[in-house]
């Protein structure tokens, strides 16, 4: 059977009433994430996965949160591919403030309304589907082709040693992967990069006096000079990751209208695109404030510090997952995704060399402004769409070339 035949099995076995009815389940569950209610979403996950005929393995990186791993063994001694989404979600709040209510999965005008519609249950649901599938076609594999529903992309305890339910499967070798596709709501296009992240928080020191003596030293006013310095930085751009930005998050300072501020706390978000590194970025700030410093004698920086870090990731965008993703999609969708950097790969980058991870990208249905938003929603047809190009795309990296 070619190529062209084996694709027409593998889709005829999509169902759409299938896709549709698994992702309403999964919304209807609320596994808020905190405070972690993951009680009837694991044992669901579960036993749907066990139905299509594959075993599931339970790891828990912390008190009952769990994740799933499913492995489909096939032949010879073909790629990994690791294929994994998050099945928490954020609360949903105000519940009144919602047009539908946040658990009822439900479908109006084709597009099912819910919290974790788009983020990130959507890619969970197409997932499913897109193995199931490929086993129900009888698909011969080479390779293998492993499953995964993770805990705690939405937040972790505070106790907690490790960053999420992945990042414990992978740092402790309990998934290996070739290749990865990571289930985000991206609009299906394929991210094969993001940018690197630095945080800064300062302190700028004043001196205190009453409002109307015309003395003192405005802490407020100096931290507007940091400011304006931190956003004449110089930074880059990427091709695919487009400009590097600077953002203030947050200012605080001054005790009351009446004083001259002896004191600002503000903080930074900076991001930026490969070749430039967290340490390049790091020196770019402190030659900044050094020149503030020598320019102004009354500024002051009482403390500087950084409070995260990470570094750019960029796997190749030409390279075999990327295009065999973009081809699945094309004979999906009628054109080809587009290629764009992710907002954040998390904390792949820390252990993408321990389980062996070449190539990888994010790739999954649901706009992007709909994760974690007021009536957050996701077309029933994109998620239909996503399951295509998912078992498409596991039948081309993983078929057998003999």
């Amino acid at each position: 059977m070619n190529r062209s035949e084996t694709s027409k099995k593998i889709l005829a076995h999509i169902d759409n009433d299938y896709v549709t009815r698994l992702l309403q389940r999964l919304v209807s569950i609320p596994s808020v994430n905190p405070p972690g209610a993951y009680e009837e979403i694991v044992p669901f996950i579960r036993e749907e996965i066990s139905r299509y005929g594959i075993g599931v393995s339970q790891y828990e990186h912390y008190q009952k949160r769990p994740s799933l791993v499913a492995i489909v063994e096939g032949s010879g001694s073909g790629p990994t591919l690791l294929a994994d989404a998050h099945y928490d979600v954020v609360p949903a709040y105000d519940v009144s403030r919602w047009k539908y209510p946040p658990f009822s999965a439900k479908i109006v005008d084709g597009i099912l309304y819910g919290r974790g519609s788009a983020d990130c249950k959507a890619s969970l649901a197409a997932m499913m589907a897109g193995t199931r599938a490929l086993l129900e076609s009888g698909f011969k594999m080479q390779g293998k082709l492993v499953l995964v529903a993770w805990a705690d992309d939405e937040w972790r305890p505070p106790d907690s040693k490790w960053f999420n339910g992945e990042s414990y499967l992978g740092k402790n070798g309990l998934i290996k992967a070739d290749m990865a596709i990571f289930g985000e709501p991206y609009d299906l296009q394929i991210l094969c990069m993001s940018k690197g992240r630095v945080w800064f928080e300062f302190e700028v020191d004043g001196v205190a006096s009453h409002s109307a003596s015309g003395a003192g030293v405005n802490a407020i006013l100096k931290a507007s000079k940091l400011i304006d310095a931190i956003y004449g930085l110089g930074l880059g751009q990427h091709p695919i990751g487009g400009k590097d930005t600077i953002n203030v998050g947050t200012i605080r300072g001054g005790d009351q209208t009446n004083i001259v501020p002896d004191w600002c706390k503000l903080t930074f978000d900076i991001r930026f695109s490969p070749p430039t590194t967290s340490g390049q970025v790091e020196k770019m700030v402190r030659d900044a404030c050094s020149t503030l410093a020598r320019t102004d004698s009354e500024f002051k920086l009482k403390s500087s510090k950084v409070v995260e870090k990470r570094e750019t990731i960029e796997f190749p965008a030409d390279g075999q997952l990327a295009q065999t993703i973009k081809r699945a999609a094309a004979a999906v969708l009628g054109a080809e995704p587009r290629v764009g950097a992710a907002v954040s790969f998390g904390d792949v980058a820390d252990w993408k060399d321990t389980i062996g991870l070449k190539e990888a990208c994010m790739f999954g249905p649901g706009k992007t402004d709909q994760a974690h938003a007021l009536n957050e929603h996701v077309a029933v047809s994109e998620v239909i769409q996503a399951a295509k190009v998912y078992a498409l795309s596991f039948a081309g990296l993983l078929m057998e070339t003999s």
